[in-house]
C-alpha cells in the first residue's frame, strides 16, 4: 500500500469542470439588458381582455343566459297545469307509481332461515350475561 503523496489529486484533476469561456458573462448581461429594454409581449388572455368586441360578445351572451334562465324558471308555460297535476297525484299516492312504490315495513325481529342455531347460541350467551350483570345490585366505586 505504497501511495505517493498527491496521487489522489492527480486522479481527480481530470474531473474538474471546465472554466467558462471568456466573455460569456458580458454576453449574458448584454442579452439580459436588451430583453429588459424591449416591451413585454401580451399573452393570449391579455389580448382577449383588451378586445372590445370580445367583451361585448361576453356581456351579450351572459345577458342572454340570464334572460333564458328567468324565462324558463319564472314564466308559466302551457304545460305547467298538467305537470302540476301529475306531481300532485304522485304525491297523494293515487297513481300506478304509488301502488308499486310503497314499501313494506321491515320486521326487526326477522331472522334468516339458514343458521338459526347460531342465533340461539348468541341469545343464550346474552341472557347469561344479563343474569350475571344484575348481581346483588351493588356497584363498586373504583
Amino acid at each position: 500500500m505504497n501511495e505517493e503523496p498527491g496521487s489522489f489529486e492527480k486522479l481527480l484533476a481530470g474531473l474538474r469542470p471546465p472554466e467558462p469561456p471568456r466573455g460569456l458573462q458580458d454576453k449574458t448581461l448584454r442579452g439580459a439588458g436588451e430583453a429588459l429594454a424591449r416591451e413585454a409581449g401580451r399573452d393570449f388572455w391579455t389580448r382577449i381582455w383588451e378586445s372590445r368586441p370580445l367583451r361585448v360578445a361576453w356581456a351579450v351572451s351572459a345577458g342572454v343566459l340570464v334572460i333564458c334562465h328567468i324565462g324558463i324558471t319564472e314564466l308559466p308555460s302551457g304545460r305547467a297545469p298538467a305537470a302540476r297535476q301529475t306531481a300532485l297525484s304522485a304525491r297523494d299516492g293515487d297513481g300506478e307509481l304509488a301502488a308499486i312504490g310503497r314499501l313494506l315495513r321491515l320486521d326487526e325481529g326477522a331472522r334468516p332461515l339458514i343458521g338459526t342455531e347460531a342465533y340461539r347460541v348468541v341469545e343464550e350467551q346474552e341472557t347469561d350475561r344479563t343474569l350475571l350483570g344484575t348481581g346483588n345490585g351493588k356497584e363498586s366505586a373504583s
